[in-house]
């Protein structure tokens, strides 16, 4: 199977990644490139010549060590620079019941487009069902086949910002490479971590990033919410530079060392940078690290009433990113502080087993199922069959 290459752009790094599927059905990655950069805030890149340089850096990284020239690449969408349109829509099938085919299907599809305003400055990136009414019945499964006289569904158009696809493609064409698809981060990294029969009904993922926190709400194969909180690892270290005056490179490797619900008494420790050393007492460390991270909590909380996500019903909740996940003993403390559980289950890779790489083998491994359905000429599996059924006709470069 030809491998493919996937580009994910981060708040704080780039990665690239060229990878393929083993005979065992998992990820080999043949080449893989990480390069920092000053990432994006919000919706906007504020070094637009740090981005362009990481970019080639981290692709040029891939190229060689996988001793391959890339032409083009899967580019991941980051929630910040999409927009996502939800629209229900009825096609009536004529006078008579009849067979749904699949040319209705995307007659429904086309229909709900139409129904609604396509965003300012953005364009569709994919549409996806994420549920079809038959007869009263609701179903992900797609309906042809069916006898009916109509067919109803919802359909999640997600959208992606102009200006972020230019500014990608402008440090691309440098190096003759195309943006062959545009894949929603958020959308790929669920449903690699997520469970297909966990998203029957509504998943949350809770990326915690190093400069922002992403949640998005999951149903099937579609996503049905997203949101953006401006706070990640970046704030905690910020925080921490302030309180205990110190250079914000002593704050980052006092984070790193910290470990949340430990009882550090009267410890102290040695905060060093090149020009000063100062030391401080554990516990303000502890006081502020958990005040953020309350801080953090609330504010989930906030996002996730807003999205409607009943909480009483005890829905699946996955956490992912670098920016929390990587401090000993969050995951235990974010679970207390918002009060209902949360899994982490980022699959084990040979390399980048980190949570912080989650979104770019998210999206590497949706490129890499939707390549191989199209190129296996025998009958797939069915639970396999119907996942790519539901999510890769939909994609539009």
């Amino acid at each position: 199977m030809k491998p493919a290459a996937i580009l994910d752009i981060g708040s704080s790094k780039v990665v690239c990644l060229l990878g393929s599927v083993s005979d065992k059905g998992g990820i080999v990655v043949h080449g893989a490139g990480v390069s920092g950069c000053d990432g994006y805030r919000e919706n906007t890149f504020p070094d637009k010549q740090s981005l362009h340089d990481a970019i080639i850096d981290a692709i040029q990284k891939a190229e060689q060590e996988s001793h391959t020239r890339i032409r083009d690449i899967a580019l991941t969408v980051p929630v910040s620079f999409s927009k996502l349109v939800l629209s229900d829509m009825t096609l009536t099938l004529g006078e008579r019941a009849r067979i749904v085919d699949p040319a209705d299907v995307d007659k429904l599809i086309e229909l709900s487009f139409e129904k609604i305003a396509v965003p300012a400055g953005h364009i569709l990136m994919h549409s996806t069902p994420v549920f079809f009414l038959v007869d009263g019945v609701s179903s992900s499964e797609m309906p042809q086949g069916v006898l009916t006289e109509e067919i109803s569904g919802l359909i999640a158009h997600m959208f992606v910002q102009e200006e972020y696809i230019e500014t990608i493609q402008n440090a691309l064409d440098d190096l003759g490479i195309e943006i062959s698809m545009c894949i929603s981060a958020a959308l790929g990294e669920a449903t690699m971590l997520i469970p297909e029969e966990e998203r029957v009904r509504p998943s949350v993922l809770i990326d915690v990033g190093y400069r922002q926190t992403d949640i998005c709400v999951i149903e099937n194969a579609a996503l049905t919410g997203i949101a953006t909180i401006p706070m990640g690892g970046y704030q905690f270290a910020s925080d921490l530079a302030f309180g205990l005056e110190v250079t914000q490179q002593s704050a980052e490797q006092a984070k790193r060392r910290f470990v949340f619900s430990l009882d550090y008494g009267d410890k102290t420790e040695i905060l060093r940078s090149e020009t000063a050393s100062k030391r401080v007492e554990n516990s303000t460390i502890a006081y502020i690290i958990e005040a953020r991270a309350s801080d953090l909590a609330s504010h989930i909380r906030e996002e996730l009433d807003r999205l409607q996500v009943n909480l009483e019903s005890r829905p699946i909740v996955y956490l992912s990113g670098g920016g929390l996940l990587m401090m000993r003993g969050s995951l235990d403390f974010l679970k207390k502080a918002l009060g209902f559980p949360i899994k982490r289950d980022m699959p084990w890779t040979p390399r980048l087993s980190s949570p912080n790489y989650c979104s770019a083998f998210g999206a590497l491994n949706f490129v890499l199922r939707a390549n191989r359905a199209e190129e296996r000429p025998t009958p797939e599996k069915p639970d396999e069959k119907k996942f790519l059924q539901k999510l890769k006709d939909f994609f539009t470069k």
